[in-house]
């Protein structure tokens, strides 16, 4: 299975959103320019998702709106409730097996801790996911998995 492994884009805090809880945080203008520069990015080196998964907050949601229009609006998205943060990295991979359907490329789009120790669980190393960063794993099996490109949105 090769899977897009992205953080969703810069957001303001709870207080400066004016909002009540860090679900119904926003993505910030930056975030939304940066999920679209990285779906560019990624098409350009070949790695366009088949399907994108989204976590169900917000902030998260936006992004992968966001990053569908910077690939044309071609793959779908669906919300995909294990990407909310709450399961540790290996057991989200297992989610992912057994519960998300596998066309050829997935992307996941989620929230720090748990993109991070989903990648570390696969590949063995700690990625260091800045807001809207993406990595490409060839996921064969946790800690047998194969790191293929990481995409921080501050390289050129």
């Amino acid at each position: 299975m090769r899977l897009i492994v992205m953080r969703h884009g810069q957001s303001p805090s709870v207080v400066e959103a004016g909002v009540r809880t860090d679900a119904e945080r926003p993505l910030a203008e930056e975030g939304r320019r940066d999920a679209r520069r990285q779906a560019g990015r990624l098409a350009k080196k070949g790695f366009t998702p088949d399907l994108i998964l989204s976590s169900p907050l917000l902030r998260a949601q936006q992004t992968a709106h966001e990053v569908r229009r910077g690939f044309n609006d071609k793959p779908r998205v669906e919300t995909f409730e294990p990407l909310s943060n709450q399961l540790p990295g290996a057991e989200l991979f297992k989610r992912v097996l057994e519960d998300a359907p596998r066309p050829g490329l997935v992307m996941l789009v989620g929230h720090m801790p748990q993109v991070g120790e989903l990648a570390a669980a696969l590949t063995g190393d700690s990625l260091g996911f800045e807001p809207a960063a993406a990595a490409v794993i060839e996921a064969v099996g946790l800690g047998s998995s194969r790191l293929v490109l990481f995409l921080a949105p501050s390289e050129d």
